[in-house]
Order: C-alpha cells, then structure tokens, then sequence
C-alpha cells in the first residue's frame, strides 16, 4: 500500500501564487467560502514532487473523483 505523502505548506504557497489563487479547472477565485482542494495530478498519493501538486476548488475535486 503506497503511504500519502503530505505536501509542505511552503509547497502550497507557492503552487496557490502559481495558480493565482484560482482552481486549476474552473479558474474560480479562492476565498474565505470557496477554499481551495490540494490534491496529486497524477492521483498518486506516494508522489510528492512540486509539479504533481494542483489546487482545485470543491466542486471540481469531487468531479475528479467521479471520474
């Protein structure tokens, strides 16, 4: 069973200023009511790196799931 790794907060930071604050999908913008989902683009949870972090909204992240 592959163990998740979690991602630094520094990690976040910089991937929500990447992302200017928006959901990567949707582009809705972040805030006290719509907060943001960080989750693996590639669905591996034991892959930790930089670029495989992405920040979706709420409702784009459980889309993701269903599929």
């Amino acid at each position: 069973m592959i163990q998740k790794k979690e991602f630094s907060n520094i990690h976040k930071q910089v991937i929500l200023s990447n992302q200017k604050h928006k959901c990567k999908k949707c582009g809705m913008k972040f805030n006290v009511a719509n907060l943001p989902n960080f989750g693996y683009a590639d669905g591996n949870i034991g892959n930790n790196t930089k670029t495989n972090l992405q920040i979706l909204c709420l409702e784009c992240s459980k889309i993701g799931k269903k599929q």
